[in-house]
């Protein structure tokens, strides 16, 4: 039985994930600086998007 291959549109998202986990594992504590910096970036955005809705009305 053969495994499929990947559609073309499925590789680089696999590619991502895999990378993700290999640095997570590799590194760890990089890894949750990054991740505690990602969302005070999001934070930062969704409080930005929310004060320009509240201002235009």
């Amino acid at each position: 039985m053969l495994i499929p291959t990947p559609q073309r549109s499925r590789i680089v998202p696999t590619l991502l994930v895999l990378g993700v986990l290999v640095f997570i594992v590799r590194e760890p504590a990089k890894a949750a600086v990054m991740a505690s910096h990602g969302m005070d970036g999001l934070i930062n955005v969704v409080d930005a998007l929310a004060t320009f809705i509240s201002n235009l009305s």
